[in-house]
């Protein structure tokens, strides 16, 4: 504010100090000099000065000073020399309403009030009026107070600045005093009033701006947002200011090494560019080209004061029902740095609703592949001529396919003989063996058929009464755990096994399917709370209700189903309980065996056939010993290529081929037969079957709140297992904590779950699925600090 050194003495006498020994000839130097500065014209300023401010140049015009005494006297006189001589524009009035006249009808920068005794209350009024005024908002304020007796403490100015005041002038004739304190504003308070009403003019932009803009400090912290980066992030401006933006980062998908470059960059000052994964609240995780720019304080400082970061949104993929419709126009623009951004004038992110499925933006994973597709259905879309537009079509079923850099046998060589070379080298690649005829009877064998087994004949009432509820989408496999004595895959694997006609298309005996199933599930172990045959169980009650839908008879053949079913019967079995991060951080024998990659997956897999065909009772149990070998080739090509899906770290590839494969069950929303259908290939029987299990395996979230409670409770023991030995080996933590149940779920479905389920419900057409998935999840997130979450962490049949 600058009061302090507004202070002046009124006479020689006020401050004469005996201890000086030249006082008195230096105010006899002060007096000469004011008394020739005084015979000096008057100063001519020039209409504008320039200022500058960053990068803005700015014109400031000479300042206005309005002085309001209401009694001329020899300190209004004093003030109106100063303008005169300082080259500065002066009104005077000399009451309240006149005042307020003199500021409506003509702009004023600085207005001196007379605030001594007399006048004091008139003063006030006038400060109070002008600071109510937003139009008025830059006027620097000037109270002139009594002069203050030597023998006087001085009082305090928090009064003045309390009424509206920016300084304070004790009363002081001397013209000197008065022309420097009308100097000093000028060149600070107004100055800087109009700095800032240019820093204002920035922000009203940015608050415009269609791009997201944050500003924040050394250290991270927040200071503004504007609109657009609340639309992004899903975050208000006053849940950000004041906190970091650092949190804002996805650090698994981002990378810990982009982030510490970044760190880096600015702690030297320097731009950062590059692409994050950016976390969002209540949505998914997104895309985000990022821009971090150091903002310094002062010309040649090293040390910023400040960033200010851009976040553009890529392009957000459309899901396959905007692929085949005209609802978006793509667009490219270049960008400074060279790179294209491809953007999209379909619907914002933030618009589309989370039940409305059918029309998704893909928001957590924008594969190139998807990208790529996009623009090419858009250029398809829009191009009046049918050759280009085939032509497209055959480079999306190009890029469709698994193998892009497989040129095929057949277009490198006709010659028989080199064909079956190429085979055998590239695991003898071929076409599947015809499942009609003879080799398979039917999809489903009929009610009765199971029901006159001699196993279903003799079960208890019990789990009879409870298998008659398998059919139901929230079967509590919990209460058959608990029925059966743990022996939920058994009797539950029988029943589904018998109903899709194991028994007469795989020409097994009773007998020998009760042994497999026996011995699979033995196979798994008991003390996992989680990946144990009653998880086994839910995926493959889970995997049925798939195989029941319509549209998963119009692609698949009965093979195809049983495959699914022995997959899911088999995919964790002899699960150990840890991670495959665990398993390559202690150096297990598994991943020293399987190369660190797809450990588990692939003891699964390989303990499958090895289980069922090499034990030594395999004539017993080998449901697969009376298929022709062609046959029983494929269904265990089939079911390795399932369990090897379960793998995490393939999750967002098979997600994104099935979106670029853009599968419909067999009709347009209108009804009408679907158009540009790609052929039901055995590479797409082979992906809906992928995507089955891993819907299957993941399933929890979406099935009713107090199953998905109960397994969200199996994994969290068991994780949290994984964690105490890895704490008490001192091995690298592969796991978060899991302290809170109910966020670790959201973020479960929020990073893997509810793209991957929604885009396979739709696919299936069970919406209802996605209505549970969406009840689940809200849920979840209603629990916060203010509503914690109220059920203990154990292991119950009843998951309460």
């Amino acid at each position: 504010m600058g009061c302090a050194a507004s202070v002046h003495a009124s006479d020689s006498s006020q401050c004469k100090d005996p201890k000086h020994k030249d006082y008195d000839n230096t105010i006899r130097a002060v007096t000469e000099q004011s008394r020739k500065e005084s015979e000096e014209p008057p100063q001519k300023q020039p209409e504008k000065k320039e200022l500058r401010f960053g990068p803005v140049k700015l014109l400031q015009e000479i300042s206005r000073v309005l002085l309001v005494f209401p009694v001329e006297d020899g300190q209004s006189e004093a003030f109106l020399w100063a303008c005169r001589k300082g080259g500065f524009a002066c009104s005077i009035a000399n009451s309240l309403d006149n005042a307020m006249d003199t500021l409506d009808k003509r702009k004023h920068h600085i207005v001196v009030i007379d605030m001594r005794l007399a006048v004091y209350s008139i003063g006030e009024q006038i400060v109070r009026k002008i600071r109510s005024r937003p139009s008025l908002a830059s006027v620097v304020t000037l109270a002139v107070c009594p002069a203050i007796p030597r023998w006087c403490e001085e009082p305090s100015v928090r009064p003045y600045l309390d009424m509206g005041f920016n300084r304070r002038f004790l009363e002081n004739h001397d013209r000197g005093a008065c022309l420097n304190e009308i100097v000093m504003m000028d060149s600070g308070e107004v100055s800087t009033g109009l700095k800032l009403s240019v820093a204002n003019t920035l922000f009203q932009l940015l608050e415009e701006s269609r791009d997201s803009f944050d500003i924040t400090d050394i250290d991270g912290i927040c200071s503004y947002v504007n609109p657009s980066f609340e639309k992004l992030a899903g975050f208000k401006s006053i849940d950000m200011i004041g906190k970091s933006t650092d949190t804002l980062l996805n650090e698994e998908k981002t990378g810990q090494g982009l982030i510490e470059t970044m760190q880096r960059c600015k702690a030297e000052g320097k731009v950062w560019e590059g692409v994050v994964v950016h976390n969002r609240k209540g949505q998914d995780p997104i895309s985000v080209e990022m821009k971090v720019m150091p903002v310094f304080d002062a010309e040649g400082n090293n040390l910023p004061s400040h960033f200010v970061t851009c976040r553009l949104e890529l392009n957000p993929t459309l899901c396959r029902s905007c692929l085949n419709k005209n609802q978006f126009n793509s667009t490219t623009r270049r960008m400074s740095n060279g790179r294209v951004r491809t953007e999209s004038s379909n619907t914002s992110i933030n618009s589309i609703s989370v039940n409305n499925t059918s029309r998704r933006l893909s928001k957590q994973v924008d594969a190139p592949i998807i990208k790529i597709l996009t623009m090419l259905r858009s250029i398809q879309d829009t191009s009046p001529q049918q050759l280009p537009a085939q032509l497209i079509e055959n480079v999306m079923a190009m890029l469709r396919s698994s193998e892009l850099y497989n040129p095929g046998s057949n277009s490198l060589t006709e010659d028989p003989e080199a064909l079956g070379f190429m085979d055998g080298l590239m695991e003898g690649r071929g076409t599947r063996p015809s499942v009609t005829g003879d080799t398979i009877l039917s999809h489903r064998e009929s009610t009765v058929a199971f029901n006159n087994t001699a196993l279903m004949q003799s079960l208890p009432t019990l789990i009879k009464e409870n298998l008659t509820k398998r059919e139901d989408w929230d079967y509590d496999i919990f209460e058959l755990e608990r029925l059966s004595s743990h022996r939920p895959l058994f009797y539950l694997g029988f029943d589904i096994l018998v109903e899709f006609g194991i028994l007469n298309n795989f020409k097994v005996e009773e007998t020998t399917l009760r042994n497999w199933l026996g011995l699979i599930e033995s196979s798994y172990r008991s003390s996992n709370t989680y990946h144990n045959s009653t998880h086994a169980a839910d995926v493959l009650q889970a995997s049925a209700y798939f195989c029941r839908s319509q549209c998963m008879e119009n692609f698949l053949d009965p093979t195809d189903f049983l495959a699914l079913l022995i997959a899911s019967i088999c995919h964790d079995i002899d699960h150990p309980g840890r991670t495959n991060a665990f398993l390559c951080n202690v150096s297990h024998e598994l991943a020293i065996m399987y190369n660190d990659s797809a450990v588990l997956e692939s003891h699964h897999s390989a303990t499958t056939f090895k289980v069922t065909c090499q034990s030594s009772e395999a004539k017993n149990v080998n449901i697969f010993q009376n298929l022709e070998p062609e046959t029983f080739k494929m269904i265990r090509k089939s079911i390795i290529s399932m369990i090897l899906a379960t793998d995490m770290t393939q999750h967002f590839e098979h997600y994104n081929k099935f979106l670029a494969v853009n599968l419909k069950c067999g009709s347009s929303e209108d009804g009408e037969e679907s158009i540009n259908q790609p052929p039901v290939s055995q590479e797409n029987k082979s992906l809906i079957l992928r995507m089955a299990i891993k819907c299957a395996d993941i399933s929890n979230p979406s099935r009713s709140i107090s199953l998905a409670r109960g397994w969200a409770h199996r994994i969290v023991l068991e994780y949290r297992d994984q964690i105490a030995e890895e704490k008490s080996r001192k091995l690298p933590q592969s796991l978060p904590p899991f302290d809170d149940i109910p966020k670790s779920q959201v973020l479960f479905v929020h990073l893997f779950a509810r793209d991957l389920l929604s885009a396979y419900y739709d696919f299936l057409e069970f919406g209802h699925l996605t209505d549970q998935l969406n009840e689940t999840f809200e849920y979840w997130d209603s629990f916060n600090e203010e509503n914690p979450y109220p059920h203990a962490l154990t292991l119950s049949s009843n998951s309460t």
